[in-house]
């Protein structure tokens, strides 16, 4: 499971990562070692940060054009989800409505990347 590693740029995004998985790990401290043997405590520290890391981090989604957007990539999550819904009563046109966006934002956004790669280009 790959996490969006990009989040942690953000200070408050790492801190409040750090508080939560310091707060998950106060329990693993008090514990003495005749309680639990060190394979408990391993699978109880990585299910900790695992857990932590998906709630604040959240899935890793590649890019494979570099001029998508995480709004457009949240888009094409929701028209896959409407893609299950879209033969319910009303369905079909708002998975129409949510492709017809997708289609005019990653146009649009395409034309950006192309647009800001030639005036850099031009700088040269």
């Amino acid at each position: 499971l790959k996490f969006d590693l990009e989040k942690l740029k953000d200070p408050n995004v790492l801190e409040t990562l750090q508080a939560m998985i310091d707060g998950r790990f106060v329990p693993l401290t008090i514990m003495s070692n005749k309680d639990t043997d060190i394979d408990s405590m391993i699978t109880t520290f990585n299910t900790a940060v695992t857990e932590t890391a998906s709630e604040i981090l959240g899935k890793h989604r590649q890019k494979k054009k570099p001029w998508i957007t995480a709004e457009i990539l949240d888009l094409c999550d929701k028209r896959r989800e409407l893609r299950k819904k879209r033969f319910e009563l009303g369905g079909s046109e708002k998975y129409k409505e949510v492709n017809n966006n997708i289609k005019r934002c990653m146009k649009k956004a395409k034309e950006n990347g192309i647009g800001e790669q030639c005036s850099e280009i031009e700088e040269i």
